[in-house]
């Protein structure tokens, strides 16, 4: 039974935006109050400055019908088709989605009927967003699940799948930052150096049409964050899905290349680019490991997948790993790989705020040379410790350019900036003695 109190996670909705902040064009209709317009504002210029999710001339991409305890008895069906009309007649709406909160699924809204009715020969994609997913999901369902709605009603008419061609779909794109687009050149520049083209990313921060190139690809690469939409789109256009973790280390980033190499038939250019890859990086690393990170230790807070290849990548350079706080429910993790990461000292997954500063404090006694962590966990646990803002969300650090942690050059660029901030925790620790 679970303890009272906030948990260290984050609702469905969360999830959701951050699927639509990385679709320019993409627009959402929410049956409810004002809540739903406020989530928008935990991503738009607070976690994401790049962000377009908010307008200074309102025709916001996050819209809401004002639904409330007062009025909710009433017929609002003509409110929501109003709504769905005006967003559908601005220009810059490429994709429509709608879905309703909690309290407006159980009036029993036939949702589908005003979205067909409303939309009908405005020629613009409309999606909606299933009712249980608000009330059964966190932040990481929300959101494999707008990219799972996708993939299952996304139009694939002339689809074409060619054979020296993929789709990367999964990849969290959680905000328009160089760091996120950093990672997205680092993955499609990973299949070309195999010979392999990526027509398309989901998602990448590109618009909807983009997301339609997926009928060429002639197989899936599926990462972690959208599973259920890869294998629906590889069904459906009968290509090979590839399902791969998250190339994140210099290990996780041989492991990736390799299996593609084995999957799409480019062994020989899998290890060319390794090798290339690992020969202009290691050097870097000769001075950094021994200094920054042998025999360290190690603490992370954030989300599970980042979670599990964190792990992997502090043993890479001889470091300790004493804590480890998931911000996601176990079950978007495998068996497996749950059982690994639990395994691991200090792991705990969504504790309540208490039970979160309560278990790092007697897990760590404190004595840590670095916490890599979002900026959910800094509050939770204010720490008087060095630390690395990492994931979302991150509100405090921010990249206008190029700065990409997954592949081999994201994990020089992140191991750069652990040793950056081990170093000066050092410095400032022999400063107070």
């Amino acid at each position: 039974m679970s303890s009272p109190g906030v948990r260290f996670n984050l609702p469905f909705l969360h999830g959701l935006y951050v699927a639509f902040n990385a679709i320019p064009d993409a627009y959402f209709l929410g049956d409810g109050p004002s809540c739903v317009f406020a989530k928008a504002e935990h991503i738009h210029g607070r976690h994401d400055q790049f962000s377009t999710l908010l307008s200074c001339g309102s025709d916001h991409r996050i819209q809401y019908t004002g639904v409330n305890v007062f009025n909710i008895a009433g017929n609002m069906e003509p409110e929501i088709a109003a709504g769905l009309r005006r967003i559908a007649g601005w220009p810059s709406s490429g994709v429509i989605f709608t879905g309703a909160m909690p309290m407006c699924s159980i009036a029993g809204t036939d949702y589908e009927r005003i979205l067909r009715e409303a939309l009908d020969g405005c020629g613009k994609p409309a999606f909606l967003i299933p009712r249980r997913s608000a009330v059964s999901g966190d932040w990481l369902d929300g959101y494999a699940g707008g990219l799972e709605v996708l993939a299952a009603g996304i139009d694939l008419a002339g689809a074409e799948p060619r054979k020296d061609s993929a789709a990367i779909v999964g990849y969290l794109m959680d905000r328009n930052e160089g760091d996120h687009q950093g990672n997205v050149r680092e993955l499609e520049r990973m299949l070309r150096a195999l010979g392999v083209e990526p027509v398309s990313t989901w998602l990448s921060g590109r618009p909807f049409d983009h997301l339609r190139e997926v009928r060429k690809a002639g197989a899936i690469v599926s990462l972690p964050y959208g599973r259920a939409a890869a294998k629906v789109l590889a069904r459906r256009l009968g290509v090979k899905l590839i399902e791969a973790e998250l190339p994140f280390g210099l290990e996780g980033s041989r492991r990736f290349v390799e299996l593609l190499g084995r999957e799409l038939g480019r062994e020989d250019a899998a290890q060319r680019f390794i090798d290339a890859e690992l020969d202009a990086v290691a050097p870097r690393l000769e001075w950094t490991i021994p200094h920054a990170f042998a025999n360290r230790r190690f603490a992370f807070a954030g989300d599970p997948h980042h979670a599990e290849a964190f792990a992997d990548m502090i043993s890479e350079v001889g470091g300790r790993l004493v804590a480890t706080v998931v911000m996601g429910r176990t079950g978007h993790l495998s068996e497996e790989r749950r059982r690994a990461l639990e395994a691991r000292p200090g792991t705990v997954f969504e504790p309540d705020r208490a039970r979160l500063r309560r278990l790092f404090g007697a897990t760590t006694r404190w004595e840590v040379d670095l916490l890599v962590c979002n900026s959910r966990s800094l509050k939770y646990l204010n720490p008087k410790i060095p630390w690395l803002e990492f994931g979302f969300p991150s509100e405090f650090t921010h990249f206008l350019d190029d700065a990409p942690f997954l592949g081999f050059r994201g994990a020089l660029h992140f191991l750069s900036r652990m040793a950056n901030e081990v170093v000066k925790g050092l410095r400032m620790k022999a400063g107070a003695a």
